[in-house]
């Protein structure tokens, strides 16, 4: 989910356009389920990337490399997924789904009646359906007129935006995004079932060019409520100094939980 959550703000970004433009720092307040709001901080230059999430977790990304270090701040680790932690996951996604079992599994589904299948296809179809829809009002945020949009994922989350596309950013970042994006595509296409919801969310992101000044989340699964909301209170301009890019001191590197669990199933 966390790979998924940084492919759909590294999307939002691209769609704003490449325009020539200095590095961007943008100042943010965050708030959590209700909780006092926070500064948050991101950076966004021609080769890298840093956002901070609502959880106090940040993630840096190095298009060059194609690296993603995901840090903990409040345990004071952090870990590096690779293109190749990315490739061995879409693999092994693509080998399960032609598992005997998975294969047996189709063919059982084959076997239900025609309306049975059509239940099933919608249900599965309503569960993860991504859509997003303008509202057709804009507001004025840390200067900028951005246009409200409403985005929700089948029944449990419902997000809503606001982008501007009056932001500029460094143009390399345009082209770099394009090597990243190849490499979650290619994972998410490996998901099977998923694959379909995952080819319409590409398609509704389209839609929305510009980088989100305002954003407020609820998601609502089987129970466990939660909301975040993040707004922009000031952008700036300029070089972004090499230390946004580097891992803090006192940090420790902890094994990629993703890894892990692929190192897990082998052994199984």
């Amino acid at each position: 989910m966390r790979l998924m959550s940084c492919a759909i703000a590294v999307f939002a970004l691209s769609l704003a356009g490449p325009s020539v433009a200095q590095d961007l720092t943008i100042v943010s307040n965050v708030t959590r389920d209700g909780g006092a709001p926070a500064a948050s901080v991101s950076y966004i230059s021609s080769d890298h990337v840093r956002m901070s999430e609502s959880d106090g977790r940040e993630i840096i990304v190095d298009f060059k490399s194609g690296q993603i270090t995901t840090l903990d701040g409040k345990k004071k680790t952090y870990y590096v997924t690779t293109r190749q932690d990315m490739d061995a996951l879409a693999a092994r996604m693509q080998e399960q789904m032609n598992s005997p079992e998975m294969k047996k599994a189709q063919e059982s589904m084959k076997s239900l009646p025609a309306e049975d299948q059509h239940k099933m296809d919608a249900a599965m179809d309503g569960m993860f359906a991504f859509n997003a829809q303008k509202s057709g009002t804009t507001r004025t945020i840390a200067g900028y007129t951005c246009e409200n949009w409403t985005v929700t994922m089948g029944q449990f989350s419902r997000t809503e935006e606001c982008l501007t596309t009056g932001l500029k950013f460094p143009p390399q970042a345009w082209e770099m995004y394009q090597a990243f994006a190849e490499n979650m595509k290619s994972m998410m296409a490996a998901m099977g079932p998923m694959a379909k919801s995952a080819a319409r969310m590409q398609e509704q992101l389209r839609k929305m060019r510009g980088y989100p000044l305002a954003s407020s989340t609820t998601v609502d699964i089987m129970g466990h409520k939660s909301a975040t909301s993040r707004e922009v209170t000031a952008v700036k301009q300029g070089p972004i100094p090499a230390s946004a890019w580097e891992i803090p001191a006192g940090y420790t590197r902890i094994d990629n939980p993703m890894v892990r669990m692929l190192a897990k199933k082998k052994d199984h």
